[in-house]
């Protein structure tokens, strides 16, 4: 064992800054971002301590623990996560953890605990986790059952309808859905399934995330919905659905819409009795729910119900408004009995385990079927319509007929929809049916049980029903492709109380202070905060421009954060938000919001010599990372600069490329794809300068940005001269509507650009098939 030896392994970008301290601080550190590429490091090297995060990418953390046990049970590790829970601590420590420490921590607090455990060898696991549950009420210890009477019951919905905004499932036509009651007698608390989920109510269909005024002095206010409100009726597996999405919108970058929704709404659920027949919800493991609800009811006959308490909240509505008892033994057995006869109603079943799903799908991208049954899609999106865990949203801004105030709309979108990943410059990174058929498939049985820990589908069967092809259904697909191979294990996580967070879609006001003409469709733009802050980017990161009554994009940073307190983005006008900023003068007032995303690996760079290609606009985010590494030219080694254009009118930063090319230990190269008679450069695309340059490829780092065409072709020279896929850096463009990991239009495979991009290593990229 190296002495003073540390294994961190994390997929946060942070964690860079985090061996950056500790080898600052004298330990041999090695990083992996992956639970297998640990163990394969564990498999051939012994390390004094490891630092374990509990949310990565494929094998979960614990997963990983319980692995390191078994291969070597004397290496201390020491367990990470910003998502704390008294079960994973208790679970982390069970294993064999020896601490459990909560992100964000200081480096200082990380290097002593990381020297005391070394030190101690054997640290006693005295960890407190205090953790403020979120609907656990103080008196209950488990979750409690009663009887309540129909007429009880009756009682306590009307009382609640008086003081809150009541929603239950009401009887239309021969089918049900969620709705406005006035009054007990309104509601059907017996039926399969609603049109509409219930997660309607938190996600509406359109709803004003903010109002603003324009003039001299812009003003914004965000909006949120504080309204009272009860849902009544709700079924387990969309109990189950909410859960998903507390996940979604409260667990990270706290949604402030939807956190006010759910903050302010009592959840009564009941007991499926006659389930949908097209409903697999117990092969998802959702025909029951143990949280998520206030109160659970269950009809046992003879006017009665089971009621359970799921919260604190629903103790105390019980407590003012209903006449409870305990429950007799028989009624006990009753409620068993129920619901032992509903599920034994169900007709349609997973062919595998549920856990089985993610390998399934991992083994399965190719599989012919997702063109053959995809072929019949209509691409009208009601399959995304009606489910209860679809979140993906679509942001847009309604200006009033006096042009001077207005309100920022938020509507649901997915990612059945043609446009749903379609780009400002045209191009649509899912615009065939088969991408966005396997695309909905791998996001409800992979994806978002990688981020959040649940699966995607709750199998309520609302998608069977709409979908007109006859194609939607989660279950046909699975079962279609299954095959027996090993699950991946996958934690829950528990929500901890959660605060609303109004200033996530706030943007900061700024004022253009500088516009330069670059071409015939670009300008570069100069803002300053109004408050007098600087924005604190890294190079390659982006933020997300406001211009009020038109809407909002995210545009890449052009300058370097070593420069004074105003920053730049070069702009091209493609597009509504684009071309009204081009519109504006100095002086404007304009929203930002970021910087978003995790830029260049700047620490990873250091010490070594750089290959920076760029492709057409390519050059507007490289720009932000070449003043950078200029300013601070006594980091890096020989810098290479590769740059190509369509034509020579094309061409931007001429004159700054012209300073480039001058400064010292620089290699500079410039090409277009066809020349005139004004062009006695080289004649050609980007990838003839590469055989030109001289670099040494264990000494160099690539980072290559571009149209998204140019990156196969660039990486593929790039592998001709031996690069490693870890030192090609490239950025991608996608549409990423909100910048936090939250609308969904900027997904790909398992990944949101915004959050984990847009920069990525060529081994990242690997590994998400939609990429390149």
């Amino acid at each position: 064992m190296a002495e003073n030896s540390v294994l961190i392994v994390d997929s946060d970008p942070k964690s860079r800054d985090t061996a950056a301290w500790l080898k600052g601080a004298g330990f041999r550190v090695t990083t992996a971002t992956t639970g297998e590429e640990a163990l394969n490091l564990i498999d051939n090297q012994d390390f004094s301590v490891m630092l374990l995060d509990m949310r990565l990418p494929g094998k979960h953390g614990l997963g990983v623990l319980k692995e390191v046990k078994v291969k070597r049970p004397w290496m201390q590790a020491i367990v990470t996560t910003d998502h704390p829970s008294v079960e994973s601590a208790t679970e982390a420590l069970k294993q064999g953890a020896v601490d459990y420490l909560v992100k964000p921590f200081s480096p200082e607090e990380l290097e002593k605990l990381v020297k005391e455990t070394i030190k101690s060898g054997s640290k006693q696991k005295t960890v407190s986790v205090q953790i403020k549950a979120k609907t656990t009420p103080a008196k209950i210890t488990s979750q409690a059952t009663f009887v309540i009477s129909t007429e009880s019951l009756k009682n306590l919905v009307n009382s609640l309808i008086k003081e809150r905004e009541a929603i239950g499932v009401k009887a239309k036509q021969g089918k049900f859905s969620f709705d406005k009651i006035k009054n007990f007698d309104e509601l059907a608390l017996d039926y399969d399934v609603t049109v509409n989920p219930p997660t309607s109510f938190f996600i509406p269909a359109c709803e004003t995330i903010l109002r603003y005024k324009r003039g001299d002095n812009p003003e914004i206010t965000p909006v949120t919905d504080t309204t009272p409100r009860v849902l009544i009726g709700v079924h387990p597996d969309d109990i189950n659905a909410i859960n998903l999405l507390d996940e979604v919108f409260m667990a990270n970058n706290p949604d402030p819409n939807y956190t006010a929704r759910r903050q302010n709404t009592l959840i009564i659920g009941v007991d499926v009795l006659t389930p949908l027949t097209t409903s697999f919800a117990p092969s998802m493991g959702t025909y029951t729910a143990d949280s998520g609800f206030d109160l659970l009811l269950t009809d046992i006959g003879n006017s009665s119900y089971m009621i359970t308490v799921g919260s604190e909240a629903g103790d105390q509505i019980l407590a003012k408004y209903a006449q409870v008892r305990e429950p007799t033994v028989a009624e006990t057995a009753r409620q068993k009995q129920v619901r032992e006869e509903a599920l034994s109603k169900y007709r349609l079943f997973l062919d595998m385990p549920r856990d089985k799903i993610p390998h399934l799908l991992d083994t399965n991208y190719d599989n012919p079927y997702w063109k053959s049954r995809s072929e019949a899609c209509l691409n009208c999106g009601s399959c995304i319509m009606v489910c209860p865990t679809c979140f993906c949203f679509d942001v847009q801004d309604d200006v009033n007929l006096n042009m001077v105030d207005g309100e920022r709309i938020r509507k649901p979108d997915g990612c059945m929809l043609v446009d749903f990943s379609k780009v400002a410059a045209g191009a649509n990174f899912r615009g065939d049916k088969l991408s966005r058929f396997r695309h909905r498939m791998y996001h409800k049985g992979k994806y978002m049980l990688d981020r959040y820990g649940k699966f995607g589908c709750v199998g309520c069967g609302r998608c069977s029903v709409t979908c007109l092809a006859e194609i939607a259904s989660p279950l046909e697909a699975y079962n279609a492709i299954a095959a027996s191979e090993k699950a991946k294990e996958k934690a829950r996580r528990t929500i901890t109380n959660t605060r609303p967070q109004p200033e996530l879609y706030l943007p900061h006001m700024a004022n253009i202070t500088k516009i330069t003409q670059l071409g015939a469709r670009e300008k570069l733009f100069e803002f300053k905060l109004k408050d007098g802050h600087k924005l604190g980017h890294r190079p390659g990161q982006f933020v997300e421009v406001y211009v009020f009554g038109i809407g909002e994009s995210p545009i890449s940073l052009t300058s370097s954060p070593t420069r004074d307190h105003t920053f730049e983005v070069a702009v091209r006008n493609v597009g509504n938000v684009t071309g009204a900023l081009h519109n504006l003068e100095v002086g404007s007032p304009v929203g930002i919001r970021g910087p978003f995303g995790n830029g260049f690996p700047l620490e990873q760079m250091e010490g070594k010599d750089l290959l920076l290609i760029a492709g057409g606009i390519g050059v507007f985010p490289l720009r932000s990372l070449i003043e950078y590494v200029l300013d601070r030219r006594e980091s890096y080694g020989h810098i290479n600069l590769l740059f190509g254009s369509r034509s020579p009118s094309e061409r931007v930063f001429s004159e700054e490329m012209a300073q480039w090319a001058k400064a010292p230990d620089v290699t500079f190269m410039e090409t277009v794809d066809k020349g005139d008679e004004t062009w006695t450069g080289n004649v050609g695309v980007i990838t003839t300068l590469i055989p030109k340059v001289q670099f040494d490829p264990k000494k160099t780092v690539a980072v290559v940005v571009g149209p998204p065409i140019m990156y196969r072709f660039v990486t593929n020279e790039l592998k001709k001269r031996d690069l490693g896929d870890d030192n090609i850096i490239l950025s991608l463009e996608r549409k990423m509507k909100c910048g936090v990991g939250k609308c969904g239009n900027c997904q790909i495979n398992g990944v949101y650009v915004c959050q984990e991009g847009p920069v990525f290593s060529l081994t990242r990229l690997r590994t998400l098939r939609e990429a390149i």
